[in-house]
């Protein structure tokens, strides 16, 4: 099964939140959970910290450090490269699925299923589905508490042409106010503003590396 790329993840995070905002689990919280990203041998650890307006997602890849930082209040989406010290930036449109999502509810379709129990949590499973002609699709299910809290995320979704399976479990959700810095880059971090062409470029080129070296973090 294809791994999804660091981009469908993050849509997938987004069509969960667009799903609540256009339902009744708006989140009304903010709090911190651990990740687990994918299934079988391909699972791999992570951590989600969520408020209403932000979250960040920090995940491995290769050995490879990825974290993403989501500003849904300022229009803006950061990834950072510990290694080069630097915070790619770019607004919504630059991950053209998401901006499509968050911009306009009429692409997205959500239905609720009813109760379900997800690590012994009570959630409502959702049915979503949102395509744009352009951005891409995404197709699968949401769990989410009664206050907005994702617990687990499965299905479908391709990003310019990047398709992956999404399967996303949450545990251990402590619900707390979030360090405000946690949706900031580190202050020592070189700012590099990207257009969405650019920002598919530079994505590739960060794949291409990895495998050039066999997926071993430099030191």
């Amino acid at each position: 099964m294809r791994r999804p790329s660091l981009i469908v993840v993050l849509a997938a995070l987004l069509v969960s939140a667009a799903a609540e905002a256009a339902g009744p689990l708006d989140l009304v919280v903010e709090y911190s959970a651990d990740a687990v990203i994918g299934t079988g041998e391909q699972a791999r650890p992570g951590k989600l910290w969520r408020t209403p307006m932000a979250l960040r997602l920090e995940t491995q890849e290769n050995g490879r450090p990825q974290t993403v930082i989501v500003r849904v209040d300022r229009n803006l989406a950061l990834l950072l490269v510990p290694e080069m010290r630097l915070a790619i930036e770019t607004d919504l449109s630059g991950l053209s699925l998401t901006q499509a999502l968050l911009g306009s509810s009429d692409r997205l379709k959500s239905t609720s299923l009813g109760p379900d129990t997800v690590e012994g949590t009570r959630t409502t499973r959702w049915r979503v589905e949102t395509s744009d002609p352009k951005a891409g699709w995404f197709r699968g299910f949401v769990w989410s508490t009664d206050r907005g809290v994702v617990m687990k995320i499965e299905g479908e979704g391709e990003h310019r042409n990047k398709r992956g399976y999404v399967h996303l479990l949450f545990r251990n959700v402590k619900i707390a106010p979030q360090d405000g810095g946690l949706f900031e880059p580190p202050g020592d971090y070189r700012r590099l503003p990207v257009s969405d062409t650019m920002l598919d470029s530079l994505l590739r080129g960060i794949e291409q590396l990895d495998r050039m070296r066999g997926g071993a973090p430099r030191q």
